[in-house]
């Protein structure tokens, strides 16, 4: 059981919702605090989230509240100000998919293959902690990081 999964049962709410607050802490302090106060609601931090500039998520979380903007509102703003629109995902090839999830299996975590152009991509493989570090690279090498490092 995830450490997740036992605050979710301790505080008697879905692992989906804990998760979702936690991620409310990467936020700007100025904009938890128009959380806290109920001016802006958690679905409109959520949306906020995506930006990666503090100061303009900031800016937007301020305007929401003055403008009464819906939490829809907020998220086409956010697109617009991360300079993106919203497109539909391309389906991830099944063979890619396949892949990954061999990778994943193999190595107890989440892999994610990223395919570029001219045949070329990268292999992304998480960790969670040193410990789990130490054991993807030992599968991997064959040899402990700690061996390489020395």
């Amino acid at each position: 059981m995830s450490l997740l999964q036992i605050i979710a049962k301790a505080v008697g709410k879905d692992r989906s919702t804990v998760a979702n607050l936690l991620r409310l802490l990467k936020l700007p302090l100025s904009i938890r605090k128009l959380v806290e106060e109920g001016s802006l609601t958690q679905g409109h931090a959520r949306a906020l989230l995506s930006l990666e500039d503090p100061v303009r998520a900031g800016d937007l979380a301020r305007k929401a509240v003055k403008e009464g903007w819906s939490v829809r509102e907020v998220e086409r703003r956010v697109a617009g100000a991360a300079g993106r629109k919203k497109k539909k995902a391309k389906p991830k090839d099944p063979v890619v998919a396949a892949l990954e999830k061999a990778l994943a299996s193999h190595f107890q975590t989440r892999v994610t293959i990223k395919e570029k152009k001219g045949q070329k991509g990268t292999i992304e493989v998480e960790y969670h902690d040193a410990q789990d570090f130490e054991r993807i690279f030992e599968g991997m090498t064959g040899r402990r990081a700690s061996e390489v490092i020395e």
